[in-house]
Formats: structure tokens, sequence, C-alpha cells
């Protein structure tokens, strides 16, 4: 059954009326993928159907001309045994599969390779896309793949105005992260970990982070209450976490769900 598609339903449909040459209410129209727009242009996707002309309906038999059944099924049942006797047949005895193919070097390397190569190819999508966003938003950007690995990729947002890439405490830039990778997840390249930076944001975001570490400790030795930080990405709690894992005063953890959760830097006694 031939597809036709559009942006709408009701424009699919005239399509496939207009190439058919038949009005609708002679087809067979069935719904093969909804319209969706998306977000920011995101996931946005045109209505498909698949569409043939009608069949005429077959005349019904009149019951004079229909001939009666034979019951041929007592006729039949006469011949077959009651007990009837089923030969088993040996089943054959298979290897146990094979897994240690999982291992082979070889096939790690192809795994990688072919990990890298769905990165590299969403990743040119990518910068296109974080282009036009920023566009919309009213900023003018740059952006350039800087690093590309099997799982990560990182992206150097270049513009005159960073400040408005980054945003009030880096909110803007890091919710752009969270929509890139699934811009990368919905182009093919599933639990890639996105990193935008600008003007060496990220660089001067750990040493903020290392500070505020410091400052927190001192604060919570000092007061003997815990000191809740505001919410930040994973990426930010992992190396807090990190810092103070071994510290003999304070302990960490996180609290709260995304994309609020935080990290609390508390006594440890």
């Amino acid at each position: 059954m031939p597809l036709y598609s559009g942006k709408t339903i009701d424009e699919a449909e005239r399509k496939a009326a207009s190439e058919l040459g038949k009005p609708l209410e002679q087809l067979v129209v069935k719904v093969i993928q909804e319209p969706r727009r998306g977000f920011l242009g995101l996931g946005r996707r045109d209505a498909q159907i698949s569409a043939e002309i009608k069949q005429p309906t077959p005349q019904p038999v009149s019951a004079a001309n229909a001939q009666p059944k034979k019951h041929s099924a007592v006729k039949q049942s006469k011949n077959v045994s009651a007990n009837p006797v089923t030969t088993a047949r040996p089943r054959a005895n298979r290897p146990a599969p094979h897994d240690g193919g999982a291992q082979d070097p070889a096939v790690i390397k192809a795994r990688h390779a072919a990990n890298l190569k769905r990165v590299q190819s969403a990743g040119k999508r990518l910068t296109g896309y974080l282009q036009d966003v920023f566009q919309a938003l009213g900023v003018e950007t740059t952006p350039q793949v800087k690093q590309v690995a099997a799982h990560e990729i990182t992206v150097d947002i270049q513009s005159p105005a960073s400040g408005r890439v980054i945003g009030h405490h880096g909110r803007r830039i890091n919710a752009m992260e969270q929509l890139a990778a699934a811009f990368m997840d919905y182009h093919g390249a599933p639990k890639t970990a996105v990193i935008l930076d600008t003007s060496d944001y990220r660089q001067r975001r750990h040493e903020a982070l290392h500070e505020l570490a410091e400052r927190s400790v001192t604060e919570v030795v000092a007061s003997g209450q815990a000191v809740f930080l505001d919410p930040m990405p994973a990426r930010e709690r992992k190396q807090l976490h990190r810092e103070l894992e071994n510290n003999t005063h304070v302990r960490t953890y996180s609290h709260g769900r995304e994309p609020y959760r935080s990290v609390v830097i508390a006594p440890r006694n």
C-alpha cells in the first residue's frame, strides 16, 4: 500500500487523493504516523498515511444457489484411532552459545568505531541545531565541535556575548546541555555525554566549585550545621563528592530531584 506524508493528516490525505485520482470518499486510508510539532525543532515529524482505492463489495450468494455442507468429519472419525500413538523425535544436542565474542578485541574495537561514527555524525547536526536555537534567543553564536569520544562530545560555543550563552549562574548553558543530549539521543547517538563550553567557562566553574567546597567545609565545621548548596548538574555534583570524599570532618550527599538536585555538606559525626 503506497505511503503519503504531509505536515498534517489532512494534507497527506489531499496528496493521496490527488495522486490516485479519486475523491477521499473512495479511498481506504490508514494513519501510519501522527504528526508532531516538537520543541524548538527537536522531535518534529510529518504525518504519514497509507491509502488505496476501495474495492467493490462482492454480492452475497443467494440461499438457493448455496450448496449444503457435507458432514465429512463423521466419516473421517471412523478411520482415526481412538488412541493415536505419537513418536517423540530425539532432540539434537545443540552446543551452548559461545559468548566469548563479547570479549574479542576485534569486536570491541568495531563497536568503539561504530559508536564514534554515530557521535560524529550526530555532532555535526548538533552544531547547526545549537546555532538555530541561540539565534532564536537573540544570541549570535558559532558552535564548533572541540572533542569527540565514543560516548562524549564537547562543543565550544564561540560568541561575542558569552555571558548570554552562559546565563544566570550557568542556567542557560546547563539547560542547553540537557537539550543537546536529547538531540543526540534522537539522532542515533544515545547515552552521549554532552559538554557545552564558551570562553573557558567550564574551567572557571571547576575552580569556583573547588573554592566553594573549601568555604563550605569551613562553615560546616564552625557551625556544626549542614550546608545546602544551590542545584547544579550531575557533573558538578560529582566533582564536589570526589573532592570531599576523604575529608574527615564532613560528608556529602545529594538531595532533591532533577533538575533541582543539589549537594548537601554535613558534619561527619
